[in-house]
Order: C-alpha cells, then sequence, then structure tokens
C-alpha cells in the first residue's frame, strides 16, 4: 500500500517536472523530506502499472467530486440571479438584457478514438469543458487538435486564459502519455455534457458597459482598485472603454487634435465602413487639402479586408483613449 507521499510523488512524476516544481513550492519540513524520498525512490524503482492506476484513479475520483462541489456552487448563485438583468442609467430608462439560449449542440457519432472524437466536437464545447483548467491541461488538449479545430477552441476560451494557454503551447509537454490519454478522455466527458451554447458575454465586456455608465470622475479610481487586484483584468477593460463610434462624440476642436495624430493610411482604412454622418464630421473637421487628399485615397482604398479595417479603427481608438485619459480631448 502506498504512502501519502508516495501517491503525490507519483502523480507528480507522471505530471512532469514542472508540475513537481510547482508542488515543492507548496510543502516544506518534514512533509518535503518525505516527498524529495519518494521522489528518489521511484527513479531507481518505478511504480507498477497497479499503482499507477490507483493513484489516477484516486486523482480522477478527487478531481470530479471537486468539479461537481464548484458546478452546484455556481448553479446555486446562478439559481439566485434574476433571469433578467436591469440596467439603469440617469434618464431613468430601463434596458432589460434577457439571457438568450442558442440552439442544442447535435451529439457527433463517437468512434472510439478519443482525439478523433475531440475534433468532433464543437469548438465550442471542448472550450466550456477547459474553462477552469490550468493552461498545462488546456494545452495539452490543443496539441492533440486539429490546426483549425485548436484556434477556434482557443478563440472561445475565457479571454483572459487565452494568452498563457497560448504560451504554454510553445513549451514542449512533459506530462506522461498516461495522463494525457486521461486528461483527454476527461475532456471528452466533460465535452459532451456541453448541450447548448449560451449567449453569454465575456466579463470584460460587461465590466466596460460598467464603466462606461459611470460618471467621468469614478471611472479613474474604478479602474485603479481593479488594476490593484487584477493588473490584467484592468487592462483589458481599460481597452474596452473607448469605441470607434466615440469619435462622433468629440467637439470639432478636440476631433482636429485627434486628426492631427493618425496617419492617413490609417484614416483611410478605418472609414471604410464608417457611417455618413461620422465621414462627414471626419471631412467638415479637416483642411480643404487633406480633405482632397482623403478624399482621393479613399477612392482608390476600396477592397480594405475586415481585419485591416479593424486594425485601423483599434489604432484610432488607442489614439483617443490617451488623448481622453491625459484629459486634451472631452467626449461628450
Amino acid at each position: 500500500m502506498l504512502t501519502r507521499p508516495e501517491r503525490l510523488a507519483l502523480l507528480l512524476n507522471l505530471m512532469g517536472d514542472e508540475a513537481t516544481d510547482l508542488a515543492r513550492q507548496g510543502v516544506n519540513g518534514d512533509a518535503l523530506d518525505q516527498l524529495e524520498s519518494a521522489l528518489e525512490d521511484f527513479q531507481s524503482y518505478p511504480p507498477t502499472s497497479e499503482e499507477v492506476d490507483l493513484v489516477l484513479d484516486d486523482f480522477s475520483l478527487f478531481f470530479r467530486m471537486a468539479l461537481d462541489n464548484a458546478e452546484q456552487e455556481a448553479d446555486a448563485e446562478e439559481e439566485e440571479q434574476p433571469h433578467t438583468l436591469r440596467l439603469m442609467h440617469g434618464t431613468e430608462e430601463a434596458f432589460e438584457m434577457e439571457h438568450v439560449q442558442l440552439k442544442r449542440f447535435e451529439s457527433p457519432e463517437l468512434v472510439g478514438d478519443v482525439v478523433t472524437d475531440l475534433n468532433q466536437m464543437h469548438p465550442y464545447q471542448v472550450a466550456r469543458a477547459l474553462r477552469h483548467e490550468s493552461p498545462i491541461t488546456a494545452a495539452i488538449v490543443l496539441r492533440r487538435l486539429a490546426d483549425e479545430h485548436a484556434a477556434k477552441t482557443l478563440e472561445f476560451l475565457p479571454e483572459l486564459k487565452r494568452p498563457s494557454v497560448f504560451m504554454e503551447l510553445a513549451t514542449p509537454c512533459t506530462a506522461k502519455s498516461l495522463v494525457q490519454e486521461r486528461v483527454l478522455r476527461k475532456t471528452l466527458e466533460m465535452a459532451m455534457a456541453v448541450e447548448q451554447r449560451d449567449h453569454d458575454k465575456d466579463a470584460t465586456d460587461q465590466m466596460s458597459n460598467l464603466v462606461r455608465s459611470l460618471p467621468r470622475k469614478l471611472r479613474k479610481p474604478m479602474l485603479d482598485e481593479l488594476g490593484e487586484r487584477d493588473a490584467a483584468l484592468a487592462e483589458a477593460v481599460r481597452r474596452k472603454l473607448y469605441r470607434f463610434e466615440d469619435i462622433e462624440k468629440l467637439g470639432n476642436r478636440d476631433l482636429q487634435k485627434l486628426l492631427g495624430q493618425c496617419q492617413t493610411d490609417t484614416l483611410v482604412c478605418a472609414l471604410q465602413k464608417a457611417s455618413e454622418e461620422m465621414l462627414e464630421f471626419v471631412l467638415a473637421n479637416m483642411s480643404r487639402r487633406a480633405k482632397e487628399t482623403l478624399q482621393e485615397e479613399m477612392e482608390f482604398k476600396t477592397d480594405a479586408s475586415e481585419d485591416e479595417i479593424d486594425e485601423a479603427q483599434s489604432a484610432l481608438v488607442t489614439v483617443l483613449a490617451n488623448l481622453a485619459e491625459s484629459g486634451e480631448v472631452r467626449l461628450d
């Protein structure tokens, strides 16, 4: 019968050096000595297949219990929330945002090969199965998916998790093949339990909408407070706080300041799909020569891709955000 330190050492041995180093940071004293001793023993005397199965079964059981407990807590919180959220503005006008559920996923015909079956699942289902997992675990799954499937799955992951998962993909996987197989099968099981896609918003979208509804004098203190707790989330919210259509809220002089810091080619591309009102507003605040140049280039530049337009508009929004936060321009 394996002791507790031996079970932990066996599990860490299967998970690889990175997991072992992280575990060492969480223990000390006699517990650390016992763990190191057990790790050395397994180097000299590898565990039997029965011992491996025993430890992995225990881990799977406790993991399932923890996951079920987390889901129960989430369900309890959801039951306490009303089905319709009401956001009150200064005009006392109420806007209702109903929780809309989309079409249910069709169950694929599984063939028994876990990699093939995972690739048959919708990327959203796989992403939902991985949303609470570590970047290491998510990377194990994404490495086994087809490139396009992996890319879409990464896109459906929470925004703040994507960079760490992407960086983990560049790191060689050190987990034993048996552990990887268990991860893939558990992910498939959880993905199959996702029967429909919820029309839910990213946390950064919700928070940026909330901050935009606050009086301007309260925005900076709120973002500063958020930054002290979660710098990455605060930066993500700050990036979404200003939008391309906000340009129409500028006064004439402030718009001229913005245009003075923008490259003509960027402006040409950004205005490709702008409203007629915005285009007229921009042209009205340019000199005759600059106006003629812009109109001439816009006549020739008509084949910009969606990505190019989005990139150009984002560049203008970045300039707008810098000017607004420095107090050089004001959005009415």
